[in-house]
């Protein structure tokens, strides 16, 4: 796997900033969690308008993410979730794979589409 870091793109910043937090959340810093769940709201907002289409590919990644940090609201699931994210948060902002984008690729609104997360 070859390290794959975009910093010029301002689209790839949202990645490294919400792992931060995640990290923060992870070693005890509870409104870290929040702030994630904030991140992960504006960049579904900032892909819409972006993209001008919920089908869009980077705006579908960005709202399952989205859900999955709401998922982690359940205190029950947190830890776990916010693990779970936070190695997948890793895979995309060092390497550009997202288990996400894999997840949604054979959905059927998704067939003949190139998969993309920027």
């Amino acid at each position: 796997m070859e390290l794959t870091m975009r910093p010029s793109d301002i689209r790839w910043w949202f990645w490294p900033l919400t792992l931060l937090f995640m990290v923060a959340a992870l070693t005890g810093w509870t409104p870290g969690y929040y702030v994630v769940i904030g991140i992960s709201a504006v960049q579904v907002l900032f892909f819409l308008v972006q993209e001008k289409s919920l089908s869009a590919w980077p705006t579908q990644v960005r709202i399952v993410y989205f859900a999955f940090t709401l998922f982690g609201l359940w205190p029950v699931v947190r830890i776990f979730m916010i693990g779970l994210l936070a190695i997948g948060t890793f895979m995309v902002t060092f390497f550009g794979r997202c288990v996400i984008s894999l997840g949604l690729k054979p959905m059927p609104w998704n067939r003949g589409r190139e998969a993309r997360i920027y």
